[in-house]
């Protein structure tokens, strides 16, 4: 009777371990899935400002409606959506929760504009961004040649909040 007891339990902590096994390895699926959604939208959009005319780029993609190409509001912003990725929601700590997946972030001053001097070293700044082999402090002048871009997405998915962070130099053909 003590022998099949033992085998009992040792068959039941085996199928629960096999149970939990499988739901974790779901949910890495989902997550996985996830990360290449996130992934993709980043190389898409980084694709898409390269196929811009280089003047434009940061006028499109910057936080300032005003100097939209098209009129004040007409272009996509410094958000974005990722279809297939939510929004996360709030949590403690007094972090507002985002109103889009995805942000872009250009090397600005306070003030957002374009400038060389900003320290930022994931973007490789400071840095001669028009070639006249200069950084400039303050407002950049002139066109550049070298646009360093982060492109942020943060998503509520399997196993709670994650993010992804791609930093790329757009070159001007």
């Amino acid at each position: 009777m003590v022998e099949i007891t033992v085998a009992a339990s040792v068959l039941v902590i085996g199928a629960l371990g096999m149970v939990t096994s499988v739901a974790a390895s779901l949910r890495l699926v989902d997550a996985n899935r996830e990360s290449m959604v996130a992934h993709q939208a980043a190389r898409g959009l980084a694709e898409q400002m390269q196929n811009l005319t280089f003047a434009q780029v940061f006028a499109t993609y910057n936080a300032n409606a005003a100097d939209d190409p098209g009129g004040a509001g007409r272009a996509p912003g410094a958000t974005f959506d990722v279809g297939g990725l939510r929004v996360p929601t709030a949590h403690g700590g007094g972090v507002a929760a985002a109103t889009r997946v995805g942000a872009i972030e250009f090397p600005t001053l306070a003030s957002g504009v374009l400038s060389e001097s900003v320290v930022d070293a994931r973007l490789g700044m400071p840095r001669d961004l028009n070639g006249d082999g200069v950084i400039t402090n303050g407002a950049m002048p002139g066109s550049y040649l070298l646009l360093p871009v982060r492109i942020r997405l943060r998503w509520q998915g399997a196993g709670g909040t994650h993010t992804m962070t791609v930093e790329t130099l757009l070159v001007n053909r």
